[in-house]
């Protein structure tokens, strides 16, 4: 369709109506309140049946996209016919291959094409498709698939085969035995029919016959529950399979990918659909997986469970349907200091609780990795089923959801860090649970589970909303301000022994902390030919950028994942002024972008999020071009991330000056090959533009060196090794600060791996890490010790109280380590006038005391021999020398190190496992840090002021100790980076004058 200059204005005008529209409603939307005051719950379990007839237009199945989504100024609508106000499901192109995870030619996949109009056609070879939404099991634990399929036109006696493959994975190849996938059913031409999984390999798990014929119509339903059958119908025949013993269920979730394998003859066809309307339909699929990049949602389905976590840690990137990933923290779920939790207490997808998590070991918890977090309107929602006693409604079992303001902790629901969480019972009791404080509920309806969902307004607006199976059980204001970024907790308190409660379909509105990974750019800058290198970097990468100039045919969509791509609109949005670098807005600019929209079809849910003008301010846009632009692209793509960035240079240190439009979801700025401390410097300039709170952070770490074209300013003769330390300098800059989302490398190139092999593999690292949900190493946390009440108070790394005890005696001094081995630090203590070491066991339990030293000696501990657990020292300020001990009784290594007056201190400053001396100068206030406990070899690090009390902690989680340090007289805590005296941490905890405790509390 083309669009004459009367109607683009007039669609433009139809936008800018929209857009305004929007804006009155606040920059989220409209932000409904529930009965009682408090938001409204997001929907997040969107579901309805999916068919598509593959009826369309011949001329559709040309180059580029062949009609698999329709095409140019056509969607799927006609074709899929999907509710009112619903929108019609793309497809992905994908390898389908087993040698390779790059796509094929798009013409190898094609609907509709004159030879075979209204069918699904698969030709030249080997080649799939994925459904964008997957399947799910309805009320009953089943989900069908049923289609039309031709596994080699005119061909009724070879093995060529037609596949369909159920996987929970989303980044799948397609092929029917990758190891990935959950159910694979292959059809041959002959009638062969045979059931794969993934685990078995090119040996299907069952196999049967049906009479060669030219269609076969197939209906394959996979049973969710303890039978995990496979009931097949193939014209009229009835089949019924079994899942092989390593299947403890079939997966509740699965996405659907469609293939063809013709290797007998590469210029025949595989035809899905009949030609008559019955192409392929799926009894219900999840909607709201790829509705936006911002969910996360966790089935817990398949996960190996026989590693050393149980499970609770594995397969998240397929487990976990959504564009976004988190790992766990296990946690004890009893409120007091830290404790390792009992191996074992959380598992995922166990024998005895297959598809959920459970809590078999008592009372225990988890806390995801990364926050929940508020988007624009300033509001979020989690959500999951608890049940909180399999196999009973009665009693006092409980189970909760809860939202945390620490990123560590106990994982309690009565613990003081929970700003808001529910623990229902296996009877329908409730409780409602603020900062340590309990309110009783109004009980539900007793029911074998409960589906919670917490809706909280974060900031001053102090409101949530608690229901559970869709009944208010609360809504309102809250005691205290609710966290922009909060932690979710799930947790287990069973009456019994024996007693076991599950969670199921964990579900978040927005997922905070780093968890978008992709690069600006991902084909060839501005040269052709042009090449997409997403295939390369697809195994790394989940949120990759185009730049529209390159392609304006936009057939890269069809390669896109589900929300996965960033689009540019500078060709609609602006124009550039002759003979000048200076940009002004377009003004056809709203029609455009309709129009862009419409172009775009149904690929529309490919995007995830849209560039606002790169560096706006730097084309000389200003501030109210950009917002108007911002506004008229969130009209043209709701439900769309915008993305605003700076150049450097245009972060004003003038208050109010080139501030962040107040619709950018994210916000960026570039610096590149600069170190650490600028990279600091930038994001805190960046903030100080922030149009809200609730707008969060991107950054570009540099890939492209100086001898590529449209390389980053600033890495002109930076070398790989130097590119390395760099991108490793913005990543400990994001890992520090929950609102940076989004890792954006700059620019890919084919020649990258080969001339930049170390910064390639690393970045390979942090991606797959990103995408994959890995749960990044916990920098330290901090405490006090107040002598007065003999209190221990311990923090999250954000400065938030976790827990409390009393702990020792008068006078006795609190030591924190790992005293069992690998784990978290508890909380031991010295008792100076008789030199009695006191450390507690596995569960926290204080042992015997273990005498070592003499009197006035000073306590010290740590990892002396890099051994996996902490053991005793002493420092002898007489003679200034440590005597450290490997088995808490004899003396391993004695070494001389400082002057009289000076202070020990110990960690592991290089981040090989063992921990070593240093000494600090409370007259210069410079710390001296050995690298052994045999030699002296000191680096010496100036840092803090005169008064301050020496410590140290791995404030940055890169797994090396860094110098600190606790000013008693306001109670705060500094830390540097490590072998630097660079501030990367800061926090306040306790009252003034108190003693400092650092170690990992989770």
């Amino acid at each position: 369709m083309i669009f004459t200059p009367r109607a683009r204005r007039a669609l433009g005008a139809a936008a800018t109506a929209l857009a305004l529209a929007l804006i009155l409603a606040g920059p989220g939307g409209a932000t409904a309140a529930a009965a009682g005051g408090g938001p409204v719950p997001a929907d997040l379990t969107a579901t309805r049946p999916f068919n598509d007839t593959f009826t369309q237009d011949p001329a559709l199945a040309t180059a580029p996209f062949y009609g698999l989504n329709g095409g140019l100024d056509t969607d799927l609508t006609a074709r899929q016919s999907p509710p009112a106000g619903e929108r019609a499901i793309s497809y992905t192109r994908v390898s389908g291959r087993w040698w390779t995870t790059a796509p094929a030619d798009s013409s190898f996949v094609q609907v509709g094409p004159a030879a075979r109009p209204n069918r699904l056609v698969f030709g030249k070879g080997v080649s799939a498709v994925m459904l964008g939404a997957p399947a799910v099991a309805d009320e009953t634990g089943h989900y069908t698939v049923s289609t039309v399929v031709d596994p080699s036109v005119g061909d009724t006696t070879s093995n060529d085969w037609a596949s369909v493959v159920l996987s929970r994975s989303h980044r799948s190849a397609g092929y029917v035995t990758d190891a990935d996938v959950d159910l694979g059913l292959t059809i041959t031409s002959n009638g062969g029919v045979s059931l794969f999984h993934g685990r078995h390999g090119e040996t299907p798990f069952w196999s049967g016959q049906v009479t060669p014929a030219g269609t076969y119509a197939v209906s394959l339903t996979v049973s969710t529950g303890a039978d995990r059958t496979v009931a097949l119908t193939v014209n009229g025949t009835a089949l019924t399979a079994t899942a092989p013993a390593e299947v403890t269920r079939w997966p509740s979730s699965a996405f659907l990918y469609l293939g063809a394998y013709l290797e007998s003859d590469l210029s025949k066809v595989t035809a899905f659909g009949d030609g008559a309307g019955h192409g392929l339909s799926v009894s219900r699929v999840d909607t709201s997986v790829g509705a936006t990049a911002k969910p996360l949602v966790d089935t817990f389905d398949g996960a190996p469970s026989g590693t050393a976590d149980f499970g609770l840690n594995q397969d998240l990137g397929a487990r976990q349907p959504s564009l976004l990933s988190s790992g766990y923290l296990p946690e004890t779920g009893v409120n007091g200091l830290v404790t390792d939790p009992v191996p074992g207490a959380v598992r995922v997808n166990s024998a005895a609780h297959p598809n959920v998590l459970s809590f078999p070991g008592g009372t225990a918890a988890v806390r995801l990795a990364k926050p929940a977090t508020a988007d624009l309107s300033g509001r979020y929602t989690v959500q999951a089923r608890l049940t909180p006693a399999v196999g009973s409604t009665t009693g006092t079992d409980a189970a909760h959801l809860a939202v945390s303001r620490a990123a560590n902790g106990t994982g309690a629901v009565d613990a003081p860090d929970v700003a808001l969480g529910l623990r229902v019972r296996a009877d329908g009791g409730l409780a409602l649970y603020q900062g340590g404080t309990v309110t009783a509920l109004p009980s539900v309806p007793a029911a074998p589970s409960y589906t919670v969902a917490l809706a909280l307004a974060a900031g001053p607006d102090k409101l949530a909303t608690v229901t559970v199976n869709g009944r208010e059980v609360f809504s309102g204001t809250t005691a205290a301000e609710l966290p922009r970024d909060g932690y979710v907790v799930l947790g287990a308190r069973p009456s019994a022994a024996g007693r076991v409660a599950t969670v199921d379909d964990l579900r978040v509105s927005m997922l905070g902390g780093l968890g978008y990974y992709g690069y600006y750019d991902t084909r060839d800058p501005n040269k052709p030919p042009v090449v997409d290198h997403t295939p390369e970097i697809a195994p790394w990468t989940n949120f990759n950028g185009y730049l529209r100039d390159q392609d304006p045919a936009l057939d890269f969509l069809d390669r896109c994942l589900p929300v996965s791509c960033v689009i540019d609109v500078n060709k609609e949005v602006v124009e550039k002024v002759a003979g000048s670098d200076a940009f002004v807005p377009h003004p056809d600019a709203a029609a455009n972008l309709t129009a862009l929209v419409h172009r775009i079809g149904s690929n529309i849910d490919k995007i995830g999020a849209v560039y606002l003008t790169d560096e706006a301010y730097w084309r000389r846009l200003t501030a109210d071009q950009i917002r108007v632009q911002a506004e008229q692209v969130r009209a043209a793509f709701p439900g769309k991330l915008l993305i605003f960035d700076y150049a450097e240079s245009d972060l004003s240190p003038v208050p109010g000056a080139n501030p962040a439009p107040a619709l950018a979801d994210i916000v960026g700025a570039n610096r590149y090959c600069q170190g650490r401390e600028t990279v600091q410097n930038l994001l805190t300039r960046l903030k100080s533009k922030l149009a809200s709170p609730n707008q969060h952070l991107m950054l570009y770490p540099e890939t492209l060196p100086g001898w590529e074209p449209d390389h980053a300013a600033g890495c002109e003769t930076a070398s790989d090794a130097q590119m390395l330390a760099f991108n490793r300098e913005y990543e400990a800059v994001a890992a520090q600060d929950p609102r940076v989302v989004y890792l954006h490398p700059f620019r890919w190139t084919r020649a990258i791996p080969t001339t930049l092999p170390q910064t390639t593999a690393h970045q390979q690292a942090t991606g797959r890490a990103v995408v994959n949900g890995t749960p990044a190493r916990r920098p330290s946390s901090v405490g006090v010790y107040r002598a007065a009440d003999r209190t221990v108070a311990q923090a999250s790394h954000n400065g938030v109280t976790i827990a409390r005890a009393t702990v020792g005696g008068p006078g006795d001094t609190p030591l924190a380590g790992h005293w069992n081995g690998p784990g978290v630090d508890t909380v031991g203590y010295y008792h100076p006038a008789t030199s009695d070491f006191f450390l507690p066991g596995p569960d926290g339990t204080i042992g015997a005391p273990v005498r070592f030293g003499n009197p006035g000696d000073l306590p010290v501990v740590g990892d002396w021999s890099g051994r996996g657990r902490t053991t005793i020292g002493v420092y002898r300020p007489s003679d200034q020398t440590f005597y450290l001990s490997d088995d808490n009784a004899t003396v391993r290594y004695p070494i001389k190190l400082g002057n009289p007056g000076w202070k020990p201190l110990v960690g592991d400053w290089d981040g090989n496992g063992t921990t070593t001396v240093a000494v600090y100068d409370p007259q210069t206030q410079v710390f001296y840090l050995n690298d052994s406990n045999e030699t002296e070899h000191v680096l010496g690090i100036k840092y803090g002021n005169p008064g301050d009390v020496p410590v140290k902690g791995d404030w940055d989680g890169t797994g090396a100790d860094a110098i600190g340090v606790y000013r008693p007289a306001d109670g705060s805590f500094a830390g540097a980076a490590a072998g630097s005296h660079l501030t990367v941490f800061s926090t306040t905890v306790g009252d003034t004058g108190e003693t400092p405790l650092v170690g990992r509390w989770g």
